[in-house]
């Protein structure tokens, strides 16, 4: 009896590191590094999200976005603090190139860009929904000093709320912008773009476009973007959504990215959607699929094809190359903060 437990425990290991990608030693397993508390402030569960890395120092930022955070990881010390509160509801971000901190301010739609090294006392940030989450209050509040540089509308209306950005080698910002109702929205908000899609802020952050006129899926469905990353040569942009034919498990598509960022030749890349997606230096792509267990999907970025699977412990949303030589892939899953040492590199400074 004891003999066929300790074999089902050995065939239970075998399944669980012969699924690792190549890019993972078949011992390493991934750890977590914190559980986010519910404060008095939060609403529903702590939910992390937009996890990127600082080029500079090698740390991990990342959001709460249900308790209203922005939180840093620091790699020395391995230190988890709160960066910023409020945070104007920010889901993804990302890291220009001036070492700006890009978030997608999903409270009132708008991009912001943060500093990580400057702060400034302001009047204390009023919510737009009063009644859940933050309450706001008098007086000001310390906060790093942060830009509007997109204020939540094209053509005058309301965006349907940028869900994930990406800054391209030019300082151009691609962003995704579905339409999912949020509490902390004003009461009654209906959606006012007639479609969801992908936008490009210029360099000069002046000009705001649709790179994308409308989304669809390949049976020809509307979709809603999610997650978004761009190849270091700048050249392609990839795109994913959660629709899609079949079992519902979304696409992912790929664009070439022309001259004054015009977005061409669509093409179906794989054939399921992603929240928040990284690469690594070896032509792979880490992402956030919807499937059946919770994970990472690892996908030859060549081919489009699965190469392996990283179980994490709850459904991934997020997930970024950190620390200083970047190899250490850190992922945000719902309350949970967690990591794994791999044998590459990111392919992006910042991701």
């Amino acid at each position: 009896m004891r003999s066929q437990f300790l074999t089902c425990l050995l065939a239970l290991a075998h399944s669980a590191t012969a699924q690792l990608p190549p890019t993972v030693d078949s011992n390493a397993r991934v750890t977590k590094l914190a559980t986010l508390p519910r404060e008095s402030y939060t609403i529903d569960q702590p939910f992390t999200e937009g996890a990127t890395r600082d080029p500079a120092t090698g740390d991990v930022y990342f959001v709460d976005q249900n308790s209203n955070k922005i939180l840093k990881w620091t790699v020395a010390t391995n230190q988890l603090s709160v960066f910023m509160h409020p945070a104007g509801y920010s889901n993804g971000m990302t890291f220009d190139k001036s070492g700006k901190l890009i978030a997608c301010a999903d409270e009132r739609n708008q991009l912001w860009e943060i500093s990580t090294n400057v702060t400034k006392s302001i009047p204390y940030p009023q919510p737009l929904n009063p009644n859940v989450g933050d309450r706001g209050r008098s007086g000001n509040i310390v906060l790093p000093e942060y830009n509007v540089i997109m204020d939540g509308k094209y053509n005058g209306k309301l965006l349907g709320g940028p869900n994930d950005v990406w800054a391209m080698p030019d300082n151009s910002l691609y962003f995704t912008d579905p339409f999912w109702s949020r509490r902390w929205w004003a009461n009654g908000r209906r959606a006012e773009q007639e479609v969801n899609t992908v936008y490009r802020l210029s360099p000069d952050r002046k000009t705001l476009t649709r790179a994308l006129p409308n989304f669809l899926t390949s049976d020809g469905r509307a979709g809603s973007p999610n997650g978004i990353i761009g190849s270091p040569d700048g050249k392609t942009l990839y795109v994913a959504a959660f629709q899609g034919p079949g079992n519902g498990g979304g696409e992912t598509y790929a664009y070439d990215v022309g001259a004054n960022g015009v977005l061409s030749n669509r093409r179906r890349w794989a054939q399921f959607g992603s929240d928040g997606m990284t690469m690594d230096n070896q032509g792979n792509m880490y992402m956030c699929a919807p499937v059946s267990q919770s994970g990472i999907t690892v996908v030859s970025i060549a081919t489009g094809q699965k190469v392996g699977f990283i179980p994490v412990p709850e459904q991934p949303a997020n997930l970024a190359f950190g620390g200083v030589d970047q190899s250490t892939l850190y992922i945000t899953a719902k309350t949970g903060f967690y990591s794994i040492p791999t044998k590459v590199k990111g392919a992006h400074l910042v991701k």
